[in-house]
């Protein structure tokens, strides 16, 4: 039997492995970590917030962070991990107000009864995606900005001590890195929007900056040891890209192609990551952009096997996909995922660009523990597996 890093590579270069690689993304502190992990201030969030009230170390934090993250892959058999950023240094200490609830820059927060994760307690007081950027603040950056890149962040604690974890028991995984480069449209203000249009100069100086930036960060990655590295970000809704066709061949695709450049010139592969649906910009989005593998392949919003089959990008592009996690995975049956597990590792068999199971998004807050392991078992058994333990 082959191992995790030649399965990989063998599905990105359109040869078939000796089965399906598996990959996927688990949201931090979501259920599903409980009973494989235990419940520690690295999987549950009532005590990560209750322990930073106290003061817990830093370092503390990280190791758990860390474990978590080493023991849920170990326990589903990954081939492929990309682990979530690490709690900062520097971390925002909450002030406990009673059971449940914290008050942490003068906002309330609470525990979600629900998905049990901690959220604003009024949630009116958000600020939107659009309020992270002004049209002052925008002009303020490029005006500034002397050509300087800033100092990329250090290695990812976590990835450090789950790298040492998985060496130390000899077990072998694909690293995933995730970088954005300022493409990801759907984060963009409306102000940012319209500068697009009305300023394009001006935007376009903005959109060097976050590329500079980003194409620095691609390089630390890559340098790191993450031979698969996420790019791009969300460009597209339910209904189509965010911007016009003409305006993602224009700003968008020359910095997603320099990035997947970077990313090939340090051995690695490249993957797009996006939900949306991509069909508008399909020529530029696929088979322009240069890229190796296409994940968040958005299902409920039409980016279904079947289409990318008949379109030919699986002739192209690893599909790194499609399990539905945004309906089956949150509301189905286990017998509607099994169907959908075995339904997706059948149309991946026939896909010649190579395929990688995995969550059409990650295992979000809203999907039930027991429907991933559902998919996993499911998985196991068509390969003829041994069974998870539980």
């Amino acid at each position: 039997m082959i191992g995790s890093i030649t399965r990989v590579a063998r599905a990105f270069a359109h040869q078939a492995p000796d089965r399906t690689p598996l990959f996927e993304i688990f949201q931090p502190y979501q259920p599903i970590h409980w009973d494989i992990c235990g419940r520690t201030v690295g999987t549950d969030m009532t005590m990560a917030w209750d322990a930073r009230a106290d003061g817990i170390a830093w370092e503390e934090l990280i190791e758990a962070e860390a474990q978590a993250a080493y023991r849920i892959a170990r326990y589903f058999g990954l081939d492929m991990v990309l682990l979530n950023s690490a709690t900062s240094k520097d971390y925002p200490r909450p002030t406990k107000l009673g059971p449940g609830r914290w008050l942490l820059g003068g906002v309330e927060y609470m525990r979600n009864p629900r998905t049990q994760l901690v959220v604003l307690a009024h949630p009116a007081e958000e600020d939107s995606y659009s309020h992270r950027h002004s049209e002052a603040g925008i002009r303020e950056q490029v005006e500034c900005w002397d050509g300087t890149v800033p100092a990329v962040d250090a290695v990812n604690p976590v990835y450090r001590r789950v790298r040492e974890l998985a060496e130390a028991d000899g077990q072998e995984w694909v690293y995933m890195g995730e970088v954005g480069a300022g493409t990801g449209v759907s984060f963009y203000s409306p102000d940012l929007l319209m500068l697009m249009l009305t300023e394009p100069e001006l935007y376009q100086r903005w959109l060097a900056i976050q590329a500079a930036t980003g194409y620095a960060r691609t390089r630390a990655l890559v340098a790191q040891g993450h031979t698969v590295v996420a790019i791009g970000g969300d460009v597209s809704c339910d209904k189509g890209p965010f911007i016009s066709p003409a305006l993602y061949h224009a700003y968008i695709l020359p910095v997603i192609q320099e990035q997947v450049r970077i990313i090939h010139q340090g051995g690695a592969q490249a993957v797009y990551t996006s939900d949306g649906n991509h069909w508008p910009i399909k020529d530029d989005f696929f088979f322009h952009s240069g890229i190796d593998g296409y994940q968040e392949v958005d299902k409920a919003a039409g980016m279904t096997f079947a289409r990318l089959i008949a379109e030919g990008i699986d002739e192209k592009i690893c599909i790194i996909g499609n399990l539905d996690a945004r309906h089956i995975l949150c509301h189905g049956t286990h017998e509607e995922v099994r169907a959908e597990v075995l339904t997706c590792l059948r149309d991946g068999q026939h896909s010649p660009g190579g395929h990688i199971l995995h969550a059409s998004h990650s295992v979000h807050e809203d999907v039930r523990p027991e429907n991933y392991i559902t998919a996993v078992k499911t998985y196991r058994e068509f390969f003829g597996m041994e069974p998870l333990s539980r």
